[in-house]
Protein backbone atom coordinates (compact mmCIF):
# COMPACT_ATOMS: atom_id res chain seq x y z
CA UNK A 1 0.00 0.00 0.00
CA UNK A 2 1.44 3.23 -0.88
CA UNK A 3 1.68 5.82 2.35
CA UNK A 4 -0.47 8.59 0.12
CA UNK A 5 -3.53 5.92 0.24
CA UNK A 6 -3.41 4.89 3.67
CA UNK A 7 -5.10 7.47 6.39
CA UNK A 8 -3.88 7.63 9.17
CA UNK A 9 -5.96 7.97 12.51
CA UNK A 10 -3.39 11.28 13.24
CA UNK A 11 -3.60 13.81 10.19
CA UNK A 12 -0.57 14.66 8.79
CA UNK A 13 -0.90 18.59 10.25
CA UNK A 14 -1.52 16.95 13.67
CA UNK A 15 2.16 14.72 13.20
CA UNK A 16 3.82 18.02 12.33
CA UNK A 17 2.60 20.09 14.98
CA UNK A 18 2.77 17.71 17.58
CA UNK A 19 6.56 16.95 16.36
CA UNK A 20 7.50 20.84 16.44
CA UNK A 21 5.85 21.29 19.37
CA UNK A 22 6.34 17.96 21.71
CA UNK A 23 9.14 17.07 19.96
CA UNK A 24 8.47 13.57 19.69
CA UNK A 25 5.41 11.60 18.18
CA UNK A 26 4.11 8.07 18.36
CA UNK A 27 2.30 6.35 15.80
CA UNK A 28 0.57 3.38 17.24
CA UNK A 29 -2.43 1.01 15.96
CA UNK A 30 -1.88 2.47 11.99
CA UNK A 31 -1.13 -0.87 10.83
CA UNK A 32 2.26 0.22 9.51
CA UNK A 33 4.69 -1.89 7.75
CA UNK A 34 8.34 -0.83 6.35
CA UNK A 35 7.23 0.62 2.89
CA UNK A 36 4.31 2.54 4.19
CA UNK A 37 6.72 3.80 6.83
CA UNK A 38 9.13 4.40 4.49
CA UNK A 39 6.77 6.86 2.07
CA UNK A 40 5.44 8.49 5.71
CA UNK A 41 9.46 9.59 5.95
CA UNK A 42 9.47 10.72 2.21
CA UNK A 43 6.79 12.98 2.66
CA UNK A 44 7.79 14.28 5.75
CA UNK A 45 11.49 15.34 5.25
CA UNK A 46 12.83 16.96 2.34
CA UNK A 47 15.78 14.88 1.88
CA UNK A 48 16.64 11.48 3.27
CA UNK A 49 19.89 10.86 4.77
CA UNK A 50 21.65 7.60 5.24
CA UNK A 51 23.90 5.90 7.73
CA UNK A 52 27.05 4.12 5.37
CA UNK A 53 27.53 1.45 8.50
CA UNK A 54 23.79 0.44 7.96
CA UNK A 55 22.14 -2.42 6.08
CA UNK A 56 19.44 -0.85 3.89
CA UNK A 57 16.21 -2.70 3.96
CA UNK A 58 14.15 -0.09 2.08
CA UNK A 59 15.90 2.19 -0.48
CA UNK A 60 15.11 4.80 2.43
CA UNK A 61 14.72 3.02 5.45
CA UNK A 62 17.91 1.02 7.40
CA UNK A 63 18.12 -1.62 9.78
CA UNK A 64 18.87 -0.76 13.39
CA UNK A 65 21.42 -3.40 14.85
CA UNK A 66 23.97 -2.51 17.63
CA UNK A 67 24.43 -5.91 19.99
CA UNK A 68 21.78 -6.43 22.74
CA UNK A 69 23.16 -4.31 25.70
CA UNK A 70 21.97 -0.99 26.89
CA UNK A 71 22.91 2.35 24.86
CA UNK A 72 23.39 5.60 26.69
CA UNK A 73 21.67 9.15 25.40
CA UNK A 74 22.55 10.54 22.23
CA UNK A 75 21.28 12.42 18.69
CA UNK A 76 21.59 9.99 16.12
CA UNK A 77 24.78 10.69 13.66
CA UNK A 78 25.94 13.58 16.48
CA UNK A 79 29.59 12.43 15.53
CA UNK A 80 29.23 13.61 12.39
CA UNK A 81 29.19 16.61 9.71
CA UNK A 82 25.49 16.29 8.87
CA UNK A 83 23.32 14.92 11.78
CA UNK A 84 19.59 14.61 10.53
CA UNK A 85 16.63 16.91 12.05
CA UNK A 86 14.06 14.35 12.55
CA UNK A 87 14.33 10.52 12.83
CA UNK A 88 11.96 7.73 13.08
CA UNK A 89 12.19 4.07 14.07
CA UNK A 90 9.58 1.54 13.16
CA UNK A 91 9.30 -2.10 15.14
CA UNK A 92 7.90 -4.64 13.05
CA UNK A 93 8.69 -7.36 15.70
CA UNK A 94 9.08 -5.57 19.36
CA UNK A 95 11.06 -7.70 21.81
CA UNK A 96 8.90 -9.09 24.69
CA UNK A 97 11.77 -8.03 27.46
CA UNK A 98 13.66 -5.30 27.76
CA UNK A 99 14.62 -2.84 24.14
CA UNK A 100 12.91 0.19 25.28
CA UNK A 101 13.91 3.16 23.46
CA UNK A 102 14.63 6.08 25.96
CA UNK A 103 13.78 9.54 25.27
CA UNK A 104 15.73 12.99 26.63
CA UNK A 105 13.94 16.36 25.77
CA UNK A 106 17.43 18.47 25.54
CA UNK A 107 15.49 21.45 25.87
CA UNK A 108 14.51 20.44 29.81
CA UNK A 109 17.68 19.32 30.69
CA UNK A 110 19.00 22.35 29.55
CA UNK A 111 16.51 24.95 31.61
CA UNK A 112 17.84 23.01 34.59
CA UNK A 113 21.45 23.23 33.54
CA UNK A 114 23.35 25.52 36.53
CA UNK A 115 24.70 28.85 34.40
CA UNK A 116 28.26 27.03 35.24
CA UNK A 117 27.51 24.33 32.97
CA UNK A 118 25.94 26.53 30.54
CA UNK A 119 29.16 28.63 30.09
CA UNK A 120 31.01 25.34 29.83
CA UNK A 121 29.46 24.03 26.89
CA UNK A 122 28.58 27.51 25.12
CA UNK A 123 30.99 27.22 22.65
CA UNK A 124 31.56 24.27 20.88
CA UNK A 125 33.96 21.06 21.84
CA UNK A 126 35.82 19.05 19.11
CA UNK A 127 34.98 15.76 18.12
CA UNK A 128 37.77 13.89 17.77
CA UNK A 129 38.41 10.19 16.42
CA UNK A 130 40.34 7.49 14.34
CA UNK A 131 38.67 6.90 10.87
CA UNK A 132 40.18 3.95 8.76
CA UNK A 133 40.59 4.14 4.96
CA UNK A 134 37.39 1.97 4.52
CA UNK A 135 35.27 4.30 6.74
CA UNK A 136 36.20 7.56 5.38
CA UNK A 137 35.97 6.42 2.02
CA UNK A 138 32.50 4.46 2.60
CA UNK A 139 31.20 7.91 4.36
CA UNK A 140 32.30 10.44 1.32
CA UNK A 141 31.24 7.74 -1.25
CA UNK A 142 27.48 8.25 0.34
CA UNK A 143 27.93 11.82 0.40
CA UNK A 144 28.76 12.67 -3.56
CA UNK A 145 26.24 9.49 -4.68
CA UNK A 146 29.53 7.39 -5.79
CA UNK A 147 28.65 4.15 -7.00
CA UNK A 148 32.00 2.42 -6.12
CA UNK A 149 33.45 3.54 -2.49
CA UNK A 150 36.88 2.64 -4.31
CA UNK A 151 36.84 5.44 -5.98
CA UNK A 152 36.86 7.43 -3.55
CA UNK A 153 40.53 9.14 -2.80
CA UNK A 154 41.86 11.41 -0.82
CA UNK A 155 40.70 14.69 -3.34
CA UNK A 156 37.04 13.18 -2.67
CA UNK A 157 37.80 13.23 0.99
CA UNK A 158 40.05 16.88 0.90
CA UNK A 159 36.52 18.12 -1.18
CA UNK A 160 34.07 16.69 1.44
CA UNK A 161 36.08 18.45 4.29
CA UNK A 162 35.83 21.80 2.57
CA UNK A 163 32.51 21.54 1.70
CA UNK A 164 31.25 21.54 5.68
CA UNK A 165 33.13 23.97 8.20
CA UNK A 166 34.31 22.61 11.30
CA UNK A 167 36.10 19.99 9.73
CA UNK A 168 39.66 18.94 10.18
CA UNK A 169 41.96 15.87 8.73
CA UNK A 170 45.27 14.69 9.48
CA UNK A 171 47.28 12.13 7.89
CA UNK A 172 47.61 8.72 10.15
CA UNK A 173 48.61 4.92 9.91
CA UNK A 174 48.00 2.70 7.46
CA UNK A 175 46.14 5.26 5.10
CA UNK A 176 43.33 6.37 7.88
CA UNK A 177 43.22 9.79 9.11
CA UNK A 178 42.62 11.66 12.42
CA UNK A 179 39.51 13.23 12.16
CA UNK A 180 38.43 16.98 14.36
CA UNK A 181 35.02 17.82 14.21
CA UNK A 182 33.62 21.21 16.03
CA UNK A 183 29.94 20.39 16.95
CA UNK A 184 27.65 22.18 19.53
CA UNK A 185 26.90 20.51 22.14
CA UNK A 186 23.79 23.54 22.92
CA UNK A 187 21.96 23.34 20.08
CA UNK A 188 19.61 25.47 18.68
CA UNK A 189 18.42 24.31 15.46
CA UNK A 190 15.66 21.73 16.41
CA UNK A 191 12.67 21.97 14.80
CA UNK A 192 10.45 24.40 17.85
CA UNK A 193 14.52 26.66 17.60
CA UNK A 194 15.02 26.32 21.43
CA UNK A 195 18.01 26.15 23.25
CA UNK A 196 18.46 21.92 23.75
CA UNK A 197 21.62 20.18 25.59
CA UNK A 198 21.34 17.40 22.67
CA UNK A 199 24.92 15.57 21.28
CA UNK A 200 26.72 12.55 21.92
CA UNK A 201 28.30 12.68 24.70
CA UNK A 202 26.24 10.06 26.76
CA UNK A 203 26.46 7.72 23.49
CA UNK A 204 27.39 4.63 21.89
CA UNK A 205 29.81 4.54 18.54
CA UNK A 206 28.81 0.73 17.70
CA UNK A 207 30.39 0.95 14.43
CA UNK A 208 33.10 3.79 14.74
CA UNK A 209 35.80 3.76 16.84
CA UNK A 210 34.90 5.94 20.31
CA UNK A 211 35.57 9.35 20.12
CA UNK A 212 37.22 12.08 22.47
CA UNK A 213 35.62 15.10 23.07
CA UNK A 214 37.61 18.26 24.09
CA UNK A 215 36.12 22.10 25.08
CA UNK A 216 37.35 25.00 23.61
CA UNK A 217 40.67 25.27 25.83
CA UNK A 218 42.02 21.70 24.73
CA UNK A 219 41.15 20.67 28.09
CA UNK A 220 39.57 16.84 27.43
CA UNK A 221 35.76 16.53 29.47
CA UNK A 222 36.22 14.25 32.26
CA UNK A 223 34.96 10.95 33.84
CA UNK A 224 33.11 13.02 36.64
CA UNK A 225 31.12 15.11 34.32
CA UNK A 226 30.09 12.54 31.92
CA UNK A 227 28.63 10.69 34.97
CA UNK A 228 26.91 13.99 36.64
CA UNK A 229 25.69 14.53 32.75
CA UNK A 230 24.27 11.09 32.97
CA UNK A 231 22.44 11.73 35.70
CA UNK A 232 20.88 15.23 34.76
CA UNK A 233 19.73 13.27 31.73
CA UNK A 234 18.13 10.25 33.35
CA UNK A 235 15.42 12.76 35.51
CA UNK A 236 14.73 13.94 32.15
CA UNK A 237 14.04 10.40 30.26
CA UNK A 238 11.24 8.66 29.98
CA UNK A 239 10.94 5.10 27.80
CA UNK A 240 9.05 3.63 24.86
CA UNK A 241 7.75 0.37 25.70
CA UNK A 242 7.52 -1.26 22.31
CA UNK A 243 4.07 -2.65 20.10
CA UNK A 244 4.67 -4.36 17.00
CA UNK A 245 3.85 -2.01 14.59
CA UNK A 246 4.58 1.09 16.03
CA UNK A 247 6.18 4.33 14.61
CA UNK A 248 8.44 7.26 17.07
CA UNK A 249 9.05 10.41 15.26
CA UNK A 250 11.88 12.62 16.80
CA UNK A 251 13.46 15.79 16.83
CA UNK A 252 17.01 14.86 16.56
CA UNK A 253 18.31 18.15 17.35
CA UNK A 254 16.27 18.31 20.94
CA UNK A 255 15.91 14.74 21.70
CA UNK A 256 18.23 12.50 22.49
CA UNK A 257 17.42 8.75 22.60
CA UNK A 258 19.11 5.80 23.34
CA UNK A 259 18.16 1.96 24.72
CA UNK A 260 17.70 -0.15 27.44
CA UNK A 261 19.34 -3.25 27.22
CA UNK A 262 17.52 -6.21 25.11
CA UNK A 263 16.81 -9.05 26.93
CA UNK A 264 15.64 -11.81 24.22
CA UNK A 265 17.70 -12.74 21.55
CA UNK A 266 18.65 -10.47 18.55
CA UNK A 267 16.63 -12.73 16.13
CA UNK A 268 13.06 -11.85 18.25
CA UNK A 269 13.24 -7.79 17.69
CA UNK A 270 13.22 -6.03 14.19
CA UNK A 271 13.71 -2.34 14.25
CA UNK A 272 13.98 -0.24 11.39
CA UNK A 273 15.54 3.39 10.96
CA UNK A 274 14.91 6.45 8.51
CA UNK A 275 16.63 10.09 8.53
CA UNK A 276 15.90 12.94 7.21
CA UNK A 277 16.99 16.95 6.53
CA UNK A 278 14.11 19.59 6.85
CA UNK A 279 10.65 19.03 7.54
CA UNK A 280 8.81 19.48 4.33
CA UNK A 281 6.53 22.22 4.25
CA UNK A 282 4.42 20.80 1.83
CA UNK A 283 3.53 17.87 4.59
CA UNK A 284 0.21 19.25 5.60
Amino acid sequence: MNIAQKQLSSSHQQIKAQLVEQGWVLLRNEEMDVNTFSGLMTNICQTLTYDPARENVTRQSQKVDAGTQAMGLHIENGSTPMPPDIIAFFSEKSASRGSQTTLCDGHAVWKKLPETLKQKFSEPMIIRRYLPKHTWQKYVATAFNIAEVEQVGLQELARFIEMIPGQRIQPAHDQGVLYDLSMPMIRHDNLKAVPAFANTLLGPSYNYETPHFYFADGTEIQTELLEELAERCERETSEIDWQDGDVVLIDNKRFMHGRREILVPLEDRKLYICMGLGLNPAFL
